[in-house]
């Protein structure tokens, strides 16, 4: 095989090779979701289902069921100070991935 030949068969490998999970554009994972909650959320809120949490705040049961996807988003992307909860600073992709998560607690 000659240079050329060899080059244009290394590019297309490289195009279909599949996109990694964090690329821009990656469709919102529920999975990811799940590991952020329990990474940033689960000290203080029940983030799965049977779980119990501080009582002041609110299982993601709860607000999966009284919030919508929007509000979520909302809330999480304006930085927010409720009592002694952190402010976030989460990618566009990071919410995503969280409201997904919220889908599956529905």
């Amino acid at each position: 095989m000659n240079r050329a030949g060899f080059l244009s068969l290394a590019a297309g490998l490289f195009l279909a090779a599949p996109a990694p999970a964090f690329a821009a554009g990656a469709a919102p994972s529920a999975e990811r979701g799940a590991a952020l909650a329990e990474r940033w959320c689960a000290e203080c809120h029940a983030t799965g289902a049977g779980q119990r949490a501080a009582d002041v705040a609110p299982g993601f049961a709860r607000i999966a069921a009284e919030r919508s996807p929007d509000y979520v988003r909302g809330f999480l992307a304006n930085p927010h100070v409720r009592g002694d909860m952190p402010t976030f600073d989460l990618s566009t992709a990071e919410i995503e991935d969280i409201v997904a998560y919220l889908a599956t607690l529905k």
